[in-house]
């Protein structure tokens, strides 16, 4: 933590020692029962004011993350002694959609709608719209992009969408043609299938290790199958987490231009994350194109995002867009631009990183599910089981004890092996107390046998 710190010595707000803290925790390099820092030691280090770090501490402790003893100093909490009893919650507990909490921002919300029902004109919003966009909302888009992922695009590049998969389907259905092949991650998004399946395109397996895709194997994939584009999640990868470092994407651009390959960059999971690794985007821009959405910052209900394509090919991918579901909805991104002229879309961020920290160190806090890999800016984990447990037998057996996870099969491109893990999407889960109960469910599930019955046949 101090070292992450220190290099903003003297310029440190009391939330950005907070999530340091909450992030340390969820990473387990602060164990339950270990001290921190004393205050004074520590606006010491980071030369900043004592009421700074006290205020720090002062939230952690209201949000449960530390508890502080007088004369003796703030240690990080033990687990809880009193846990929400399973049977005080009946209802199943979904771990298996992907979705992420909705900020509680009525008061500015309420405000942003309030304006816009009283500036605008209601054939506006109510009316037609061009196939990309309104100029405007394509400028703030821009604009956005620019601050929060570093791609510099001008707004006629910016194709406005009915959320993220309308963005994959208006790529993959201008980028490539039917019945073509398009290489991506050996798992990759159940959506992205969907898509693909449903325009009647092939998608072929890249192989991968624990830090992404192999850009050799796309090169072998390239030399021995007719392949059409590459698609690929570069930041908090569904299901497995990981991010692409910026060499393996400098890699990966030199196999497209080798074969003259389109890229499909899918942002749509990254948009939480806090690395400065620069997109495929800006390494290779008259080849990519960039998809994002606002769903997982805003909430589920916020169907806005985007295409960015290479100057050449944005006419195209307006076409893309006009043959799906067509413009996106006016009054949809209206309120999604007037959050981010306003701010507000980074105080979302913000509320949004602070509760994925707290759902992480509550998933580590149990110990046989702390080895799943997890990203403090992501909802979902990857948990590989131990044996002799499937993943088809513990999505039953967890089905069974009231909590859902998405069949691990779902990820799987064509026909390849089903790997012994499951994605659990802990921003799906309704309350604290809900995930509460579900780790408990699935802590002791995973230290139990699968019964015989699962592993027949």
């Amino acid at each position: 933590m101090l070292d992450r710190l220190r290099q903003f010595a003297g310029r440190l707000g009391y939330r950005t020692i907070m999530e340091a803290v909450i992030e340390d925790i969820s990473a387990r390099k602060f164990l339950p029962g270990q001290k921190l820092p004393p205050q004074r030691d520590l606006a010491h280090d980071l030369k900043v004011a004592v009421a700074t770090v006290s205020r720090a501490y002062t939230e952690l402790e209201a949000q449960g993350f530390v508890t502080s003893h007088v004369g003796r100093g703030t240690y990080v909490s033990e687990r809880r002694d009193t846990r929400p009893d399973a049977s005080s919650l009946q209802d199943e507990i979904d771990l298996a959609t992907y979705r992420v909490p909705v900020p509680a921002i009525n008061d500015p919300l309420r405000k942003v709608l309030k304006a816009i029902l009283a500036d605008l004109d209601p054939n506006r919003i109510l009316g037609n719209a061009p196939t990309a966009g309104l100029p405007q909302h394509r400028a703030a888009m821009a604009e956005w992009l620019g601050r929060s992922a570093k791609i510099q695009a001008g707004a006629d590049q910016v194709v406005l969408t009915n959320g993220g998969q309308h963005a994959v389907m208006a790529a993959l259905s201008t980028v490539t043609h039917e019945g073509q092949a398009i290489a991506t991650e050996v798992l990759t998004d159940p959506r992205m299938k969907a898509v693909a399946s449903f325009l009647n395109r092939r998608l072929l397996a890249i192989a991968c290790d624990d830090h992404g895709l192999l850009p050799d194997a796309l090169d072998h994939l390239c030399r021995t199958q007719e392949v059409a584009a590459v698609f690929c999640t570069t930041r908090n990868h569904n299901p497995t987490n990981v991010t692409l470092s910026l060499e393996r994407r400098i890699a990966l651009v030199e196999v497209a231009r080798k074969f003259d390959l389109p890229i499909i960059e899918s942002d749509i999971y990254g948009t939480l994350a806090t690395d400065t690794v620069a997109p495929i985007f800006t390494i290779a821009p008259e080849r990519t194109h960039f998809i994002t959405s606002l769903g997982r910052i805003v909430g589920p209900g916020m169907k806005v995002g985007c295409l960015v394509s290479p100057i050449a090919d944005a006419g195209k991918t307006q076409l893309g867009v006009a043959m799906s579901t067509g413009v996106a909805t006016p009054i949809a991104t209206e309120l999604a631009m007037r959050l981010m002229l306003s701010g507000q879309i980074e105080a979302m961020l913000e509320w949004q990183r602070v509760e994925n920290l707290r759902r992480v160190a509550l998933f580590n806090a149990h110990s046989l599910l702390s080895g799943a890999a997890t990203n403090p800016s992501s909802p979902h984990v990857w948990l590989t089981l131990p044996e002799p447990w499937r993943a088809e037998d513990f999505v039953e057996a967890a089905a069974g004890h009231g909590v859902l996870i998405a069949p691990s099969h779902s990820f799987v491109v064509g026909r390849q092996s089903v790997p012994h893990a499951v994605r659990l999407v802990l921003g799906a889960a309704q309350t604290f107390d809900h995930l509460e109960v579900a780790c408990q469910k699935l802590h002791t599930l995973i230290a139990t046998q699968p019964r015989p019955s699962s592993l027949a046949g």
